[in-house]
């Protein structure tokens, strides 16, 4: 039930960030501030999402990104950038603070175990 409620929330959080986007734009006059308002709106209805299948960690880890984003476009439009700078520079810092972050996250797993193998001439060609 979870999972089906999560996949019927997708659509609904993808409307709502849109409907976020447009309101941020209208009252900023800036395409870059709505941009930024709807990728922080994706990433916290992700966090929803995450939420509702009830995986907190997954949730708290999907948080980062949308809150230093958030908190990076506020310090950045408060320097003085102008909105297209705010919006580069907001996302890619936000982007290295989740990489900063994550490993404090707990129960997050790192690292992945992949088995090579050799890969026959006969698997590849008809």
């Amino acid at each position: 039930m979870r999972w089906t409620a999560a996949a019927l929330l997708r659509p609904i959080t993808f409307v709502l960030a849109i409907v976020a986007a447009v309101l941020v734009g209208n009252r900023t006059d800036s395409f870059w501030y709505g941009f930024l308002a709807w990728l922080v709106a994706m990433g916290a209805g992700r966090v929803v999402g995450a939420l509702v299948r009830n995986l907190p960690q997954r949730a708290l880890y999907k948080a980062i990104w949308p809150a230093a984003a958030t908190g990076y476009a506020f310090l950045f439009h408060a320097l003085g950038l102008p909105a297209w700078a705010t919006f580069f520079v907001s996302v890619i810092a936000a982007s290295l603070t989740k990489q900063a972050v994550a490993p404090l996250v707990p129960g997050r797993r790192w690292s992945r175990r992949v088995e090579w193998r050799r890969i026959d001439l006969d698997e590849l060609l008809p």
